[in-house]
């Protein structure tokens, strides 16, 4: 097999072909790997973002398109998510890909955003509506990871021995803890502070995602040192990288080859690598989001929790439905 898999980037030369992936077959996993030629580089423009359908879901978002030209869609529900990628790849575009596109099941109480960001607020304040509470400070920080511990000792105690996986409901919802620089809180915050953090995100990490308590992270810096429980994050995107090495960290041992996610243009922001749960690999890139997108959505479906949706903003509730 692996022999077959390293025989793809021979194929892909022979034709001339733009790039390639590679995954097992689903149904012969022992005897069948499947090649795709990409014989054209759809990547290369930026696209805008659009306003989401008024549709609540929440399993997974649209942040974009594959570089085989269809939809890049990311899970959301069941998982925590890591993106890394150097200042200016487009961390940004991820961001506001998942927060706005789960602001129609915010509005219908379906999915609750938190929000740390330590750098003054300069990227979570713009869209401040749609969050339940944003924290701007490291003791703000601590005290939404305490309050999401306790929705997870809540949720523990009922859910025993009747599911293993919570299923949103209105009043039920899944939460979302966005942070946004995560080395603010684990690597560069007072001592007291990142040992109290260390331990409360262990326990979201380990125990938060089968009770709908998940968590999407944002890093420059992929090293141990600065993200401990890097391992811990069931799901990564690779933005670019400045070393082999950083890809290796993000991605896995030989992804430095199969996706290169430190040789990504600089000048297309939003784009990167993905291990899809195949063992593929693939090539994305995050539509943009601009301020006054963002703005506009927070204003529509935002500040739900003063009060109930009205008829105006009240999206169509489809449960579990991916957009």
């Amino acid at each position: 097999m692996t022999e077959l898999e390293e025989g793809a980037e021979r194929l892909a030369a022979t034709y001339d072909a733009h790039a390639f992936r590679t995954w097992v077959h689903p149904r012969r996993p022992g005897s069948t790997v499947v090649v795709e030629l990409v014989m054209r580089d759809l990547l290369t423009q930026p696209a805008t973002a659009s306003e989401p359908e008024p549709e609540a879901v929440y399993d997974a978002v649209s942040l974009g398109r594959t570089q085989g030209g269809g939809r890049w869609q990311i899970q959301v529900r069941g998982r925590h998510t890591l993106c890394v990628g150097a200042s200016g790849s487009g961390k940004g575009s991820v961001l506001w890909g998942i927060a706005c596109g789960l602001a129609p099941a915010a509005a219908c109480d379906l999915v609750r955003l938190w929000g740390i960001d330590l750098k003054r607020g300069v990227e979570l304040a713009i869209g401040a509506d749609l969050f339940e509470h944003l924290a701007y400070t490291p003791e703000e920080a601590l005290q939404i990871l305490r309050n999401l511990i306790d929705v997870i000792d809540e949720r523990g105690g009922e859910m025993v021995g009747k599911t293993r996986l919570h299923e949103p409901t209105v009043g039920d919802p899944l939460q979302v803890l966005v942070i946004d620089e995560l080395a603010a809180l684990t690597a560069y915050a007072p001592l007291d502070v990142r040992r109290e953090a260390d331990k409360l995100l262990g326990v979201i990490l380990t125990q938060g995602r089968a009770l709908g308590v998940v968590v999407v992270a944002f890093v420059q810096d992929p090293r141990k040192e600065v993200v401990g429980m890097r391992s811990l994050f069931t799901q990564t995107v690779a933005l670019r990288l400045r070393s082999g090495d950083e890809t290796a960290m993000v991605l896995g041992d030989g992804m430095h080859r199969l996706a290169p996610a430190h040789r990504i243009n600089p000048s297309r922001p939003g784009t990167g690598w993905v291990v899809e749960d195949s063992g593929a690999v693939d090539r994305v890139r995050a539509d943009y989001w601009p301020d006054y997108l963002i703005r506009t959505l927070a204003g529509r479906y935002g500040g739900h929790c003063d009060g109930e949706p009205t008829s105006e903003t009240t999206p169509t509730i489809l449960e579990g439905a991916v957009r």
